[in-house]
């Protein structure tokens, strides 16, 4: 989408969100050497960076770390943020737009589950949804 908005000389902006432990997989790393080559300076990629995936801790199953010097290493320009804050949030997105010649990646630290105590850094929710009690715990513990 970035190449053909390039292509045809479209001003929108793609924007596209991967996991820590999704990076770990070669088709990444050839859309992102692809993106630098084209200069896609209209794509921004987000990494969810929280250290699990399905099968545990990033470090343990397959290490994408330094992320961010990988992505330098492909050309983009990085942006290191606590992915909670929300001013750094708007503040990564809004400087991403002023790099010309070169996409942007957004690392945004983040921790999985955070604010419901028995979801925190818990890689079994994963793809999993909470019943009726846990959900209404964890909305009294987010609201609270």
């Amino acid at each position: 989408m970035a190449i053909a908005g390039k292509i045809d000389n479209k001003s929108y902006r793609v924007y596209t969100v991967l996991g820590d432990g999704e990076i770990e997989e070669g088709q990444v790393w050839e859309a992102a050497m692809s993106a630098s080559h084209y200069k896609l300076d209209n794509l921004c990629v987000i990494v969810d960076n929280n250290n699990l995936q399905i099968d545990g801790e990033i470090g343990k199953v397959m290490s994408p770390y330094p992320i961010d010097k990988k992505f330098e290493s492909f050309g983009f320009n990085v942006i290191l943020i606590d992915g909670h804050n929300f001013d750094e949030i708007e503040n990564a997105f809004l400087n991403s737009k002023k790099i010309k010649d070169k996409p942007t990646v957004i690392i945004a630290k983040t921790v999985k589950g955070k604010g419901v105590s028995f979801m925190e850094n818990m890689a079994d929710w994963h793809g999993k949804a909470p019943n009726e009690e846990q959900y209404n715990q964890a909305m009294k513990e987010l609201e609270g």
